[in-house]
């Protein structure tokens, strides 16, 4: 009776683990979907002009050089961001393109003042450590699940005990009890 106990336990541990690594695997792929697109897509309105969709990517790309804090053109609140704002108008209405701008603020003040950290050289790390953590806690999961489950499996076949059949057990009991009632009744 035990070991089909064990054995039902043991068939629905594997569905869990199963489940549990297909989970993971999805939440791994949508992530990097996710950040990917987040990453490389620019916000889009169907209604908004092609220059101001332009202006946005600009301003939300490049960080102000005020050095009141570390905001990006659009989040910052002094003249310097309204200044450069109308700059970026200017270049965008003289045909310019979106790269071209941003090449020539960030040659003139620095590549530090770039928001969107490109995914090359030590910052690719950043990019895919993320999904390396998430396999290794996954890898960690499933090696912990599934050595449960063959703990579980095996802990009815390697005990040695004989089984007991239920008029035994119940025999023995009856026994104990007995023996238990005449040392009560010695002892009063």
């Amino acid at each position: 009776m035990k070991t089909q106990k064990f054995l039902h336990s043991a068939l629905s541990n594997k569905v869990v683990i199963r489940n549990f690594v297909r989970f993971i695997l999805i939440f791994v792929a949508f992530s990097f979907m996710i950040t990917g697109h987040t990453q490389t897509a620019a916000p889009k309105d169907v209604e908004v002009p092609a220059f101001a969709s332009d202006l946005e990517e600009l301003l939300t790309t490049v960080y102000c050089y005020c050095g009141c804090t570390r905001e990006t053109i659009k989040a910052c609140v002094c003249n310097t961001a309204l200044g450069i704002e109308a700059a970026f108008k200017d270049e965008l209405t003289k045909g310019k393109s979106v790269e071209e701008i941003r090449t020539a603020y960030l040659a003139q003040y620095g590549s530090e003042f770039y928001a969107v950290m490109p995914a090359e050289g030590i910052n690719l790390l950043a990019y895919i450590m993320p999904g390396v953590i998430l396999v290794l806690i996954g890898g960690v999961a499933f090696v912990v699940l599934l050595r449960s489950t063959q703990s579980m499996q095996g802990s009815p076949a390697t005990s040695e005990a004989p089984e007991k059949s239920e008029s035994e057990v119940s025999d023995a009991a009856v026994k104990q009890v007995e023996a238990e009632l005449e040392r009560y009744k010695r002892g009063n």
